[in-house]
């Protein structure tokens, strides 16, 4: 049989387009159906917990007097101990730097000579 003039062959290039787009169609209405949120096993044990450290943690804050509202006074009384704190200096150096240099020099004590190599015995 042979075909028409009217009755032509789609090129490749529609084809695979109309598969890609049926494709998509079918991926869209799959997540539609089963994409809804997944009831989790382990969030009464996550509410546990969150609860367990929000109240360790909310006692730990009262201890230290430190309470929404209420807490200027005692951040006032740190920063005058910080402030009545005299600087030192420290005895860590940054590697790399001149003072770790210097150091290294000084404390590098020099090798002491290897032991003349013995010729082996024959």
């Amino acid at each position: 049989m042979s075909e028409t003039a009217t009755h032509k062959r789609a090129p490749g290039f529609i084809w695979l387009l109309t598969v890609f787009l049926s494709f998509a169609a079918l991926a869209a209405v799959l997540h539609a159906f089963f994409a809804g949120e997944r009831p989790n096993p382990r969030n009464s044990v996550r509410a546990a917990n969150t609860a367990a450290i929000k109240d360790a943690q909310d006692k730990n804050l009262e201890k230290l007097g430190l309470l929404p509202g209420k807490s200027a006074a005692t951040l006032a009384k740190g920063l005058a101990m910080v402030q009545a704190a005299k600087p030192t200096t420290s005895a860590v150096a940054v590697p790399g730097s001149p003072t770790q240099l210097k150091q290294a020099s000084q404390s590098a004590a020099p090798a002491p000579a290897a032991p003349a190599a013995t010729a082996p015995a024959k």
